[in-house]
């Protein structure tokens, strides 16, 4: 695969250079300080199966699934269920725009703050996948944020991480797009290149925003034979952002 040289060494010279002062408001000391962190909205337990919050579940019927919300229950996900760590809002978006966006992986340190508490949801499950950038997207950003997520949580949660999945064509930046549209551009977006038979696989990005990549990466892997798909996430959109 290219390596761009250039995007690489403006990563990580940032990286090895930077001091390790919040990200956010310049405090001496961590890469988010308390204050900031005091900023950054957790998500209510018992959410949809989307990942969404819901004060009143639809579905009422014993499962070991979490319960529908009404978009679910129209068009229900693939995936078993969905976990994120904080709601995506201020100041997480501005961290995460930092790293994606900017190529910066000093707000990879403000974002490992973030996961030092969390626990695996589900304890059954057998490894954890990423959700794969475009090779050409990853080249431009010198790195492949969602690879780097998985891998810090597979050694925090001690699951195998397994990258079956392959992204085999470029798709167009998601954002300010419509549910439908972001759909469109997923059709045949990916592909399965591990075996994953009988398997309880652990989705893993950065944002989820409408599902849409989570939908089309699980239904790849149900289709591959995947026992099961659960999808986990650094931070969830609200609904109707």
């Amino acid at each position: 695969m290219p390596v761009n040289l250039k995007a690489l060494q403006k990563v990580y010279c940032r990286l090895f250079f930077d001091l390790s002062d919040c990200l956010l408001c310049g405090q001496p000391g961590r890469a988010l300080c308390a204050p900031c962190t005091a900023l950054i909205s957790a998500l209510p337990a018992n959410p949809c199966r989307c990942g969404l919050p819901q004060i009143t579940p639809v579905t009422t019927v014993d499962s070991p699934d979490p319960p529908l919300c009404g978009r679910c229950i129209r068009r229900p996900p693939p995936f078993s269920a969905a976990r994120s760590a904080v709601l995506y809002g201020f100041p997480v978006d501005r961290l995460i725009t930092r790293y994606k966006s900017r190529g910066d992986l000093t707000a990879e340190r403000a974002c490992q703050q973030l996961l030092q508490r969390q626990v695996l949801p589900w304890p059954d499950a057998d490894a954890l996948c990423p959700l794969p950038a475009h090779w050409r997207r990853r080249w431009l950003r010198g790195f492949d944020q969602s690879a780097r997520l998985t891998a810090r949580l597979a050694k925090q949660w001690q699951r195998p991480l397994l990258p079956a999945l392959q992204r085999q064509r470029p798709t167009p930046h998601q954002q300010g797009l419509r549910a439908s549209q972001r759909r469109h551009n997923l059709r045949r977006a990916f592909r399965c290149v591990q075996p994953v038979t009988g398997l309880h696989l652990v989705l893993v990005d950065d944002v989820m925003t409408t599902g849409s990549s989570a939908r089309a990466a699980a239904r790849c892997l149900l289709d591959a034979g995947a026992r099961r798909v659960s999808v986990w996430t650094l931070a969830r959109t609200p609904a109707g952002r």
